[in-house]
C-alpha cells in the first residue's frame, strides 16, 4: 500500500458537492487532504472555498490537477459527461490518474465510462455509497467497491477517511449491481412496514409501541432502527426523496429486465411509488411509503 495515500500532499478532487458530496469533501479537508472541488450548481462550491478548498472550472480542468478524482453525481447522463465529454476526466487527466466515482447508476454506463477511462490509462473504481446524509458527516457510510483490486487497497486510506466500511467486491461492474440491490431492499421493506404499522393500527396498536416491538424483533434492522423516528412521528422532510428513489428504482428493474430477473414485489412497489408521484408526493422521504395507507389509499384524488 502505497503512503502517499495517507500524506496531506496527494491532490484530491472532488465532482459533485451534493447532499452527500459535501460531506464527505469536508471530512477529507479535516484529514488535511489538498481538495479541489466542482459542481455545476457554483453556489455549492462557496462553503468548501471558505474552508480551504479550490474551485475548479471544470470537470477537465479539476482533473489535471489531481491524482485521485472521486465524484457524487445523479445519473447515467451526469456520469458519461464529466467522463467522456470533451472537458472531462478522460480527455484531461494523467496517465497513473484514478477515478472513483460514488454514485448510484447502472452497470451499463460505468461500463461504458470504464472502456473510455482504459484507453486513456485511468484506474476506475466503482465505489458507490450505502448510507445516509448523516452518516456520510460522521464517515460511517459503507462502500462496495469494484475495479481494480490493487487500487483498492492502494486507496484504502482515502476511503477510510470517507467510509467506516469498505468491501471489495469484483474487478468490473459487480459494486453497481450490490447498490442496487440494495437500494431495491430498504425501498421494498419500507413499503412492507407500513402494510405492518396499516394492519396493527387497525387491531389499536400504538404507532411508537409497534415500531419499538418490530426494532426488538427478529426483523428489527438497521434501517427500521435509522428510521423509527421519522415514521413515528410521520415527518416525511426529505432526506432520500421518493424522487430519488423512483430513479434508483428504474435503474434497478432496468437491470433486471436486461437478465431476465423477475421482481414482482419491486414491482408492485413501484406501481405505489408512481402513485405517490400522481399525487404530487414525490418530494416526501422514501419514508413516506410506510403512510401509503393514509397518504394515498384512504384519501381520494383531488378532482381538476
Amino acid at each position: 500500500m502505497s503512503t502517499e495515500m495517507t500524506a496531506s500532499a496527494t491532490s484530491i478532487g472532488w465532482i459533485g458537492v451534493g447532499a452527500m458530496g459535501r460531506p464527505m469533501c469536508d471530512n477529507l479537508l479535516r484529514a488535511g487532504h489538498r481538495l479541489t472541488a466542482y459542481d455545476q450548481d457554483r453556489s455549492r462550491l462557496e462553503a468548501l472555498v471558505a474552508a480551504g478548498a479550490t474551485a475548479a472550472s471544470s470537470p477537465g480542468a479539476l482533473a489535471a490537477a489531481s491524482d485521485v478524482v472521486f465524484s457524487t453525481i445523479f445519473d447515467d447522463a451526469g456520469l458519461r459527461d464529466i467522463v467522456l465529454g470533451s472537458n472531462g476526466i478522460a480527455a484531461s487527466a494523467g496517465k497513473g490518474t484514478t477515478y472513483v466515482d460514488m454514485s448510484t447508476v447502472s452497470p451499463a454506463a460505468s461500463a461504458v465510462v470504464a472502456e473510455g477511462l482504459a484507453a486513456c490509462g485511468i484506474a476506475y473504481l466503482r465505489a458507490p455509497v450505502s448510507g445516509t446524509v448523516t452518516l456520510a458527516t460522521t464517515g460511517q457510510l459503507s462502500t462496495f467497491v469494484s475495479g481494480p483490486r490493487t487500487e483498492f487497497e492502494r486507496l484504502l486510506p482515502l476511503l477510510g477517511v470517507l467510509t467506516a466500511r469498505q468491501s471489495h467486491v469484483g474487478e468490473g461492474e459487480e459494486a453497481r449491481v450490490i447498490k442496487l440491490l440494495i437500494n431495491l431492499m430498504v425501498f421494498m421493506n419500507t413499503a412492507v412496514l407500513g402494510e405492518a404499522l396499516a394492519f396493527g393500527a387497525r387491531g389499536g396498536l400504538d404507532r411508537r409501541l409497534m415500531l419499538d416491538a418490530i426494532n426488538d424483533s427478529i426483523v428489527g434492522s438497521a434501517h427500521y432502527r435509522g428510521k423509527a423516528d421519522k415514521i413515528a412521528q410521520r415527518d416525511h422532510q426529505p432526506v432520500g426523496p421518493i424522487s430519488l428513489v423512483i430513479k434508483d428504482m428504474d435503474l434497478a428493474l432496468g437491470v433486471a429486465r436486461e437478465n431476465a430477473a423477475a421482481l414482482p414485489i419491486a414491482a408492485l412497489v413501484r406501481q405505489s411509488l408512481a402513485l405517490m408521484q400522481s399525487r404530487g408526493l414525490s418530494g416526501l422521504d422514501v419514508s413516506a411509503l410506510a403512510d401509503l395507507d393514509e397518504l394515498v389509499l384512504l384519501k381520494p384524488a383531488s378532482s381538476n
